[in-house]
């Protein structure tokens, strides 16, 4: 098979491309990942129940060049899993279960949680990428102030997802009964893997619902 020099040359550059990339820092690309721990203690009459869930977070900051238009540059986030659900137990008078949604909730959530000094403030790019790093080396445990909470359902028939109603975090009584109440929502950064498969073992429409 016969190749001419120009196509040699381009899979090299192509080859040479994609090895730097995967450097570390090479052509101005950097990305940093770690796992966040999502945890939602409940009071109850029968004691406290708790549940928690594992999410992959990543954050990705290209070079001014790379990408289009207002897009150039721009950095990305992502959080890959799964929600919080808290059983609370078959002598609930209401609902049994509640989540805890993946909807405000988020890698920035974790940022303003360590660093709420830093979040929303503007600052150098050697400053920023400093604060990622320490964010994906920490291992470490904040409760998560009234204003980072994460959205919180139930569903009064776990059967029919047309029954799902939002829970005001200060009034989980309304939902559950007298003697119910939040009692915390935690945020860690954690080695654990990422958690799966427990909101389908409770509502098994979902992934068809989906």
């Amino acid at each position: 098979m016969y190749f001419s020099t120009l196509t040699v040359l381009r899979v090299a550059l192509l080859a040479s491309l994609t090895l730097s990339l995967a450097g570390c820092d090479m052509l101005g690309f950097r990305d940093w990942s770690w796992r966040q721990k999502l945890t939602v203690t409940v009071e109850t009459p029968t004691g406290v129940k708790t549940g928690s869930a594992v999410t992959a977070a990543r954050m990705e900051d290209p070079p001014k060049w790379w990408g289009a238009g207002d897009a150039a540059g721009a950095m990305n986030d992502s959080l890959r899993g799964e929600a919080v659900v808290v059983d609370l137990g078959p002598a609930a008078p209401g609902p049994r279960y509640l989540f805890a949604l993946l909807k405000g909730y988020s890698v920035w959530t974790a940022y303003a949680a360590f660093f709420p000094d830093m979040a929303g403030k503007p600052m150098p790019e050697d400053a920023r990428h400093a604060l990622y790093d320490q964010l994906e080396s920490l291992r470490a445990t904040e409760d998560l102030p009234r204003e980072l909470y994460p959205l919180l359902i139930t569903f009064a028939d776990i059967n029919d997802p047309a029954s799902v109603s939002r829970v005001d975090p200060d009034d989980l009584a309304a939902h559950f009964g007298p003697g119910y109440a939040l009692s915390s929502i935690t945020l860690a950064i954690t080695d654990e893997t990422v958690t799966k498969g427990r909101v389908e073992a409770v509502l098994g429409w979902w992934c068809d619902y989906r």
